[in-house]
């Protein structure tokens, strides 16, 4: 556990990098800034006394999903996986708490990002959030292989991600990237089928992972999140099915 005391402008945690701590506000502001590409980084929220950051990289090892800079002079807490243990109820940072509100990042981020998951409704919501897994992804991995039995739905928060059909006779055609809030490998998780396409990464991902296994014994049942992802599933089927019968160039 640290305690550090820092001047305005202070970049305390950067997007991408790698983090094992939490920090707690103990006095000051800091703002919250998501990478936009080529875009300049811009502020999608601020955190004064008594917030906390940092939870998602501490529980999870996922990278830093934002930066975060300090906004005027500002006193932060400090506190490793065990100093969370030792500490954390000091500061009402039990366990549970911290789990719950990073999972609530979690999912606004996810929705903020994809219209189809924005339409399900609050009380879904709440209910797919216990049972989303975050997890992190290096570049080059590939996520479904075409042809192969699909092991989850996949929802992709930070990074890009590349997608390709593979042709009998050995051609492939890509798709255009998956990009961040976009979701993959329902046709899988609902039919039983093989991927349609191949999913690999294009640089390192941050993602949400939802089981198969999991998704048949909670929410096969939830016909709302089941028509929101056929819908979505029918939309591929179509375009791969236009793109298998492209003819060779």
């Amino acid at each position: 556990m640290w305690t550090r005391f820092l001047p305005a402008g202070r970049v305390v945690v950067r997007e991408g990098d790698p983090g094992s701590s939490l920090f707690v506000i103990l006095e000051g502001k800091v703002g919250v800034y998501r990478e936009g590409g080529a875009r300049e980084a811009r502020m999608v929220g601020h955190l004064t006394s008594g917030g906390f950051f940092g939870e998602l990289s501490l529980l999870t090892n996922c990278p830093r999903t934002a930066s975060v800079v300090t906004l005027e002079r500002t006193v932060l807490r400090e506190l490793s996986r065990t100093g969370l243990s030792l500490m954390g109820a000091r500061h009402g940072l039990v366990a549970p708490v911290v789990a719950m509100r990073g999972r609530e990042r979690l999912l606004a981020d996810a929705l903020s990002g994809s219209a189809l998951l924005n339409a399900l409704s609050p009380e879904l919501w709440t209910h797919l959030g216990s049972a989303l897994e975050p997890c992190s992804v290096e570049a080059g991995e590939q996520l479904l292989t075409y042809g192969s039995p699909g092991e989850a739905l996949f929802i992709l928060l930070r990074g890009r991600c590349g997608v390709f059909h593979t042709h009998a006779d050995g051609r492939t055609t890509s798709y255009p990237d998956m990009v961040e809030g976009d979701l993959f490998g329902e046709v899988s998780l609902l039919r039983g089928r093989r991927a349609t396409a191949t999913v690999k990464t294009l640089t390192p991902c941050t993602l949400l992972r939802l089981d198969r296994e999991v998704f048949r014994k909670h929410f096969w049942g939830q016909a709302e999140m089941r028509r929101a992802l056929v819908r979505l599933g029918m939309q591929r089927m179509h375009r791969t099915m236009e793109v298998i019968t492209q003819p060779a160039d």
